[in-house]
């Protein structure tokens, strides 16, 4: 019998990961002939999870009676596809936010903050403080408002570290340095959405859809172009994600293989009315630990991507919190519905501990480490208030001084013209504009009337569509009981949900860039639903349908993808700043409170 002390072995290093998933294809494989063999249990196993993207796809061990798929849509549905979909939409993203960066040559909104904090890191290895008013000097090369003083920065360093870093290579004064690593994390984000959707969907089609969606959309496209910390916490938070997802992969597989080989095994269980009598205590049966699911490296690297996003903001959290409940929901799940005796107590025991070491206490460490420099300046803001010396005397200081940041957003509370209830964000009500200028200077539009605008707006459309779908994800996740499709409500509830709490305080709808790729990816999903490349219940094969309902189908698609896409064309020059007429710009602002 396997017990949970098999995860007293290190985890194995990247090289191994590659044998683990080839591994566990082949124990899945198994599987199948013990499941034939053994019609009582196999019956009822979950289903067993397809072969990651980076394996090859399983030959059949059969002939089969159906016809031969046409040539064109099997190469349309391979991996190979799936990675020339990625290709092409974090082609676009690059094409729309890396040129014209320097469209608008001022700090707009909270760059004030975060740029000259990036600054300040690389001057001083720290944040120092800043005369007032001095946005147009530091713009002109002018960083003498700079002092050794401790600042009082209200958000971890890691975000203000990236920015940094395109200052170093672009320099100080060059609006494209202070953009540049907020662009390309855009990009990356892009990026890592299509090989999630990917991933979760194995649909080349569902994966390009999204990462289009993504790159056209208003408000990655101005957080993407704007040195502000929540573009870079939706990247890290994307990437945590994606990790557990390929987690998933790896090690469910191979814990099915495990119980269909355990002698502890009893009755299967599939149902609501034997989760009540299991719950109820009326199903009971003698205490086994059980077999684990193995070596989860994927839930390190979560930890280190969920670390990294509390360390931007610490929004972060729950991303960490959620997708580690998401896992053990998981280990619980499968051990029910294969019978096993005990499976909340044995997925504790077996794994969900385990899971616990890899992520929780990963993401601290990463996160205490993203305060680096803060630790080897004493001048910075915070040393020395807790009289303690040495290192245990800073990381107390670290302390209060988060304690004193805690205080700091909560009471957050001063009104602002642009903050947002976070009710109305899904339907993108109040619009936030991060720069308008329609002066004299403004030139080179046809009318000579001209405006530049840069407005924190998502895509109408897609976010209006959204809200549809959004209604279609909770009902496949919490009705068919679909964990593909459950990873879209879990981004929802994991990035969108906790800011219903704070509606109360100064908050701003650009917050909502941290979960728009689950919002893109949800529509996505949608548009593959309508023309049957994904089923509710997450099926294979979508059951029969007339020719009309599939014309039906994809006609509803192809008019719903064609006009997010042009809604996006249509509003892009107010996301980029460029410089247009102002009746142009007035006849975008379809909301009184977009302005």
């Amino acid at each position: 019998m396997d017990t949970a002390n098999a995860h007293n072995d290190t985890i194995d290093e990247t090289a191994d990961l590659l044998e683990q998933e080839a591994a566990s294809e082949e124990i899945a494989s198994d599987l199948l002939e013990q499941e034939a063999a053994s019609e009582e249990i196999a019956s009822d196993l979950p289903e067993r999870e397809p072969a990651t993207d980076d394996e090859a796809p399983e030959q059949p061990a059969k002939a089969s009676s159906t016809p031969p798929t046409d040539g064109w849509a099997q190469r349309l549905s391979t991996p190979a596809a799936g990675w020339v979909a990625t290709a092409i939409a974090t082609l676009v993203a690059a094409l729309i936010r890396l040129p014209g960066l320097g469209n608008v040559r001022t700090l707009i909104f909270d760059e004030t903050y975060y740029v000259k904090d990036a600054w300040s890191l690389l001057a001083l290895g720290y944040e120092g403080t800043w005369a007032k008013d001095v946005d147009t000097a530091f713009a002109n090369g002018d960083t003498s408002g700079l002092s050794a003083v401790g600042g009082y920065p209200v958000h971890p360093p890691t975000g203000k570290w990236l920015i940094a870093m395109g200052m170093k290579f672009f320099g100080q004064s060059d609006p494209v340095g202070w953009r540049i690593a907020a662009a390309i994390c855009g990009v990356i984000t892009v990026f890592l959405l299509c090989r999630l959707a990917q991933n979760l969907f194995r649909s080349p089609a569902i994966t390009l859809l999204a990462g289009l969606f993504l790159a056209t959309d208003g408000m990655a496209i101005v957080m993407s172009r704007t040195s502000i910390l929540d573009g870079f916490l939706a990247m890290f938070a994307l990437a945590a994600f994606l990790c557990v997802v390929k987690d998933q992969h790896m090690a469910q597989p191979a814990l099915i293989a495990k119980l269909a080989a355990w002698d502890g095994l009893g009755e299967p269980r599939q149902g609501w009315r034997p989760a009540w009598e299991h719950l109820t205590l009326r199903d009971r049966r003698p205490f086994a630990i059980g077999p684990n699911a193995g070596n989860r490296p994927w839930l390190f690297a979560a930890g280190i991507c969920t670390g990294l996003a509390c360390s931007v903001k610490w929004s972060g959290i729950y991303v960490l919190a959620f997708l580690g409940l998401f896992v053990a929901l998981r280990e619980v799940t499968c051990r029910w519905r294969a019978g096993h005796p005990t499976p909340i107590r044995g997925a504790l025991l077996a794994d969900v501990w385990w899971a616990f070491v890899l992520m929780v206490p990963t993401a601290i460490l990463t996160y205490v480490a993203s305060w680096f420099s803060w630790f080897t300046h004493s001048s910075a803001h915070g040393h020395g208030r807790s009289g303690i010396a040495g290192f245990a005397g800073q990381l107390a200081d670290l302390w209060l001084y988060h304690k004193e940041m805690w205080t700091f957003h909560n009471g957050l509370n001063t009104p602002h013209k642009y903050q947002s209830n976070p009710f109305t964000w899904l339907a993108q009500v109040r619009a936030t504009s991060f720069y308008w200028n329609n002066g004299e200077a403004v030139m080179g539009c046809r009318s000579g009337k001209c405006a530049s605008d840069v407005v924190a707006l998502g895509n109408p459309l897609l976010w209006w569509v959204g809200i549809g779908a959004l209604l279609l994800v909770l009902v496949a996740t919490f009705y068919y009981r679909n964990w593909r499709v459950g990873i879209i409500a879990l981004g929802y509830i994991a990035l969108y949900v906790p800011w219903l709490a704070y509606a109360h305080r100064t908050i701003f709808i650009f917050y909502t860039v941290a979960f728009a790729p689950f919002v893109a990816l949800a529509v996505a999903w949608m548009v593959g639903l309508l023309a049957g490349w994904v089923t509710m219940d997450g099926s294979p094969t979508p059951a029969p349908a007339s020719r009309r309902t599939q014309v039906t189908g994809w006609a509803t698609a192809t008019l719903v993808t064609i006009a997010i896409l042009g809604c996006a064309i249509y509003f892009m020059p107010l996301w980029r700043g460029d410089v247009v007429d102002y009746d142009f710009w007035r006849a975008h602002m379809w909301l009184q409170s977009w302005i």
